[in-house]
């Protein structure tokens, strides 16, 4: 037996509309979502950069109140914690550990290297640059606008300015300066 197209019509509606939704008006629960804060403007949260098997990544920790620069990199300084090491972080810091100059300006961060800054692994400059840039640096510049130099202890000029980019990347200088070719 077959049913007429419109007792079938009718049986699909009736199932449809007695499925128990029932129309609605939106309620009031709270202020609209403000979307993804601007990295380095949470004030409980430090991004540090260690070292992973896939390259220099962002290490998120909790603290009481946002970091600058100086308190970001002595917390970059102590290393990976436990947890972070089982994650598989390291650091590229171990020879400068504890004896970085760290000194900061209107939207840039100078360190100060107690070595050859030519004998710093590149992991390292990397960790260093994008964990300043994501601190609180003064002038208020987003992260990829602030500028990174090093210079050494005993030698004239510094190397610079580096950046990091939201990815966690940091960009040479221009110009064919290296790491061990301070200038200034």
């Amino acid at each position: 037996m077959k049913l007429p197209t419109t007792v079938l019509a009718a049986v699909v509606a009736a199932l449809v509309a007695g499925c128990g939704i029932s129309t609605t008006k939106p309620h009031g629960v709270g202020p609209p979502a403000g979307g993804v804060p601007q990295i380095g403007t949470v004030p409980d949260r430090a991004r540090l950069f260690f070292v992973s098997s896939d390259g220099v990544q962002a290490v998120s920790r909790p603290t009481d109140t946002s970091l600058d620069p100086g308190q970001a990199v002595a917390l970059l300084l102590k290393g990976p914690t436990e947890a972070e090491r089982r994650r598989g972080f390291s650091t590229a810091l171990a020879d400068v550990a504890g004896r970085v100059g760290v000194d900061t300006g209107d939207g840039e961060v100078t360190f100060t290297l107690p070595l050859d800054a030519g004998r710093v692994p590149v992991e390292a400059i990397h960790q260093l640059t994008c964990t300043a840039a994501n601190a609180r640096v003064p002038g208020g510049r987003a992260v990829t606008d602030v500028d990174i130099n090093f210079r050494e202890i005993g030698k004239p000029g510094v190397w610079g300015p580096l950046h990091c980019n939201v990815a966690g990347y940091y960009a040479q200088p221009e110009g064919p300066r290296s790491p061990g070719s301070l200038s200034g």
